[in-house]
């Protein structure tokens, strides 16, 4: 609905109450956006708070934070409304709320709140577990991997089961194992020719990633057995439901129940929100959002004692181009507050990483960050603040903000 004067014109988007499933809903609130972009109206998004029903929630402040670092002269924002209002309820809070000049925020009866991220987190006194039954998916490789890393130096006698949609494919006999791509191309080609054949460069770059993959999930799980824990990966699509569910029961047949959930599973589609389409938003949305909620329905949610969820800077602050995985991140953040409150024994923490050296940051990313004061999380630094936080984090610490300030 929209509100017109001679001097102001607000757009407000319901799309967020829609009811539609979590993914066509944040297409549809983009996709309104955007139809609103050349009218130089106020756009007001309205979302339920993390009360709500999980299958309600909603990541709508990524979006607006995103859309006011590339619309800079437009003025985008997210209002959050209490679970178990009336509709009427409801209307007279943004009605209140319209005359002012309030960015993102949770309108309640006693005003309206801006949600706690905390920068400087503390660590409870509370006795860990020594074991656990951990599942990772997304957890062979990358900066999930060195986490769970850290985390089994600590968990020795837990169960790391990494779930990931990569085979682990066995190096080509008689050829030198190496991790620079450039080196393993131009192995494959001699290969390949020294047979008689002629490799096209497309199938040798997709059999190089596939060989450095592989290598990288046995680097981990031989780390995580070093360490004295025990280390199994199982092949596991995390937008397909039937494969999320017979993962599960595979799980919980043979080491019982989970115990402790990472999510770290994530996919990037960049770009512009004016050139967004549906399969973009979908395509992000797959295996962090829609993921994690088949994997919550398949999970028996009493016995989790840990969960951490890799989310990001970019749910805290938007990111040009981001505007996507900015709104899927921000879901994860109101699906840990939703957790933290339904599980009071659980510790329960959303990690809004910033940008980490070693992930998805190569040089010139790093040194666009490097232009802007922004240094990178070190590996180590990440994996210990990681590893203290999901095992001793203050429990009504939800959201973190990672930064490099916490090295050391």
């Amino acid at each position: 609905m929209g509100e017109a004067s001679d001097d102001f014109r607000t757009v407000i988007l319901t799309e967020g109450h829609s009811g539609l499933p979590v993914t066509e809903r944040h297409w549809q609130a983009l996709n309104l956006c955007r139809q609103f972009h050349d009218r130089g109206v106020r756009i007001i998004m309205l979302e339920p708070s993390s009360e709500a029903a999980a299958d309600q929630l909603c990541g709508l402040p990524g979006l607006s934070r995103t859309l006011r670092q590339e619309w800079p002269n437009h003025d985008v924002v997210t209002w959050s409304l209490p679970a178990g209002e009336r509709v009427t309820g409801w209307a007279e809070l943004v009605t209140t709320a319209l005359g002012t000049d309030l960015s993102d925020a949770v309108l309640t009866r006693q005003g309206a709140a801006i949600q706690a991220i905390n920068q400087a987190p503390r660590l409870s006194r509370a006795v860990v577990e020594a074991s656990n039954v951990w599942f990772v998916p997304g957890g062979a490789r990358g900066v999930t991997a060195a986490c769970v890393k850290e985390l089994a130096r600590r968990q020795s006698g837990s169960v790391f089961v990494l779930a990931g949609r990569s085979d682990i494919v066995s190096w080509p006999e008689g050829m030198d194992v190496t991790s620079d791509m450039k080196q393993l191309r131009g192995a494959l080609i001699s290969v390949a020719r020294a047979s008689g054949q002629t490799p096209s460069l497309p199938d040798v770059d997709r059999q190089a990633k596939a060989l450095l993959a592989g290598q990288e999930i046995r680097e981990t799980l031989d780390d995580i057995s070093m360490s004295g824990a025990q280390a199994v990966y199982l092949r596991t699509d995390m937008s397909d439901r039937a494969s999320i569910q017979s993962a599960i029961a595979k799980v919980s047949q043979q080491y019982g129940s989970i115990t402790g959930l990472v999510h770290g599973a994530g996919v990037l589609s960049d770009g512009l929100a004016l050139k967004k389409s549906r399969e973009d938003v979908a395509y992000v949305f797959g295996p962090k959002v829609e993921g994690l909620a088949m994997l919550l329905e398949a999970i028996d949610l009493s016995q989790l004692r840990h969960v951490g969820l890799f989310s990001s800077a970019s749910a805290v602050f938007g990111n040009v181009g981001q505007s996507d995985y900015a709104m899927a991140n921000a879901w994860l953040g109101a699906m840990a507050r939703k957790l933290s409150a339904d599980l009071p024994d659980a510790i329960v923490k959303s990690f809004c990483w910033g940008p980490w050296a070693g992930g998805m940051v190569d040089s010139s990313l790093a040194g666009h960050f490097a232009s802007r004061g922004i240094s990178l999380i070190g590996l180590e630094d990440g994996a210990r603040i990681f590893a203290d936080q999901i095992l001793q984090g203050e429990r009504s610490e939800v959201e973190l903000l990672i930064g490099d300030e916490w090295a050391g």
